[in-house]
């Protein structure tokens, strides 16, 4: 038997196996090994370039511990609406099981298929899915094997970006881990170290105001540091991945001929482009202006597939320096939302920080199972008129009326500065009826105001849990959009290696809400990372 036949079913069984582990491990898939076996088969499909089946797999590695306490949560309201004393209820009660059964189909676990619900949404969103690929003995530990690492180095990572609406196209890249490290140490090291630091700081330095504003600012720059190294050491070119599409069509316009002028000078030198590859150049046109000299090369390189002194670089380069003044236009220009879809641990990263995405709306969602079911929930039409206010509600789920709102600020009453800053504001916009400021709300009084209201805002120390328990909010049909305005209120916390991380917006995503919009932002009181969730812009 030759060396090729030997070779060739070894990879056919190898292939059988994992086949057969998908298929076993698919009625009850535990986390962290249903992921891995996901990521495993992606890697192969889109290696034989079968990119939307990859995609697919990708799709399905993700919050395999939350998609089953979100089926668990819809579940328990399921059996909830069935409970019913009068045939009004009763029939209300049926279309609502309806939906949460739709809303359940959403995170089930099957063949991993490619998610159609994509074509779907808006053709003005990007969703940009992240995964994290763990090498080696690395990969064995993400499992639970051996000791956790005390500080994890940087994986290689898989990025699909992909464009809703029924044209939508698919781009999937691999992003090696980059080499070295941030002074000896990764990204995620830094991170912890300098979040580490901040506690220090708000712990001991209080009384020393010269000496805490000081440390803050070191922790400052650390971060901005830290940010500059995503986008450009890891990163790199590929970081144009990332980026809003433009939204106004005078850069469209300018985008599309650019990017002719390109293809067409390709073809003059019997270079012709796949779709991929005039997908990938689109891109780096579009994000010209956030790119050096040696980016912009490299990027070309890897797409063009040639070398620094051929004659078709020296022609594309000598293209791009006569229309670079009209290019640099494209750095204060308006782009449209981009949705990240993150991995467990790169997800501790502040992504939407990095300067290219400035002009960029940016979310999160941490998988698209949860995109699916809150498209599917917030474009239900289902009226709810609320008993306690004379206000117009919404019709459908996904629009927001800015007078019917809630807000809690200084429930503590620790906060003083806040309170006197916020308070004149939010009684002007709303009313001194519609919120509470410096008094500790009663848990009825929230419960109410997520059920019944379209906004609902937080602002004081944490997420509120403390006053409403996370626990207590799963079990709510949340109506109102949470904007949560306090330290570490979009943190999510990581227990362990095997579950998923979790925090207030999951509790929130789980009680079928999306904290929309999220950015985190450097907050006044330092440089721990937090998130404002906006629900209106």
């Amino acid at each position: 038997m030759s060396a090729s036949t030997v070779y060739l079913r070894n990879l056919l069984e190898s292939k059988n196996i994992l086949d057969r582990a998908l298929l076993m491990n698919q009625s009850f898939p535990c986390s962290p090994f249903h992921s891995e076996l996901q990521k495993q088969k992606a890697e192969k499909l889109l290696k034989d370039n079968e990119f939307h089946n990859g995609f697919a797999h990708l799709v399905d590695s993700h919050c395999v511990s939350l998609r089953h306490a979100a089926v668990n949560a819809h579940r328990d309201k399921l059996a909830k609406k069935k409970i019913s004393k009068s045939n009004t209820v009763a029939q209300e009660g049926n279309e609502d099981s309806k939906a949460i059964h739709q809303l359940d189909q959403s995170f089930q676990f099957s063949k991993a298929n490619f998610p159609k619900f994509l074509y779907s949404l808006p053709p003005e969103w990007t969703i940009v899915h992240i995964s994290e690929i763990w090498q080696g003995y690395e990969s064995l530990k993400m499992q639970g094997f051996g000791p956790p690492p005390i500080a994890y180095s940087l994986p290689k990572l898989i990025i699909a970006r992909f464009h809703g609406g029924h044209t939508g196209s698919l781009l999937t890249r691999f992003i090696d881990e980059p080499a070295g490290g941030l002074l000896g140490e990764s990204l995620l090291a830094e991170l912890h170290s300098i979040l580490e630091g901040n506690r220090t700081v708000n712990k001991d330095f209080r009384g020393n105001r010269d000496m805490y504003w000081k440390l803050k600012q070191e922790h400052h720059d650390q971060l901005k540091v830290l940010v500059n190294s995503l986008e450009n050491w890891w990163l790199g070119f590929w970081k144009c991945l990332l980026i809003g599409e433009l939204s106004d069509p005078t850069d469209i316009k300018l985008l599309s001929h650019t990017t002719s002028s390109v293809v067409d000078l390709l073809k003059k030198m019997k270079r012709i482009l796949t779709s991929d590859e005039e997908a990938s150049i689109r891109l780096l046109i579009s994000c010209f202006c956030y790119l050096n000299h040696q980016q912009l090369v490299r990027g070309l390189l890897k797409i063009l597939n040639t070398t620094v002194r051929s004659p078709i670089m020296q022609e594309v380069l000598s293209l791009f320096k006569n229309v670079q003044p009209d290019l640099e236009k494209f750095k204060t220009a308006k782009r449209n939302p981009v949705i990240l879809v993150l991995d467990k641990v790169i997800q501790q990263l502040p992504w939407e920080s990095i300067a290219m995405l400035s002009t960029t709306p940016v979310s999160r969602i941490p998988s698209l199972h949860f995109l699916n079911s809150l498209t599917w929930k917030h474009s239900f039409d289902r009226p709810n008129p609320s008993p306690t206010t004379e206000l117009k509600l919404r019709s459908n789920g996904i629009e927001v009326n800015p007078k019917l709102a809630y807000y809690i600020i200084n429930p503590g009453q620790d906060l003083p500065g806040v309170q006197l800053r916020l308070q004149p504001i939010l009684e002007k916009i709303w009313g001194k009826q519609c919120g509470l400021s410096g008094a500790v709300p009663v848990e009825q009084e929230i419960k109410q105001s997520l059920m019944e209201r379209d906004i609902f805002l937080y602002c004081g120390h944490g997420s509120g849990s403390k006053y409403f328990p996370m626990d207590n909010l799963v079990k709510l049909d949340c109506r109102a959009a949470p904007i949560l305005m306090g330290c570490s209120s979009g943190q999510l916390a990581v227990s362990g290696r095997i579950a998923d991380p979790t925090g207030a917006p999951i509790y929130y995503l789980l009680a079928g809400w999306k904290p929309w919009n999220g950015r985190h932002v450097m907050g006044s009181n330092g440089c721990r990372l937090r998130s404002f969730y906006h629900s209106i812009t």
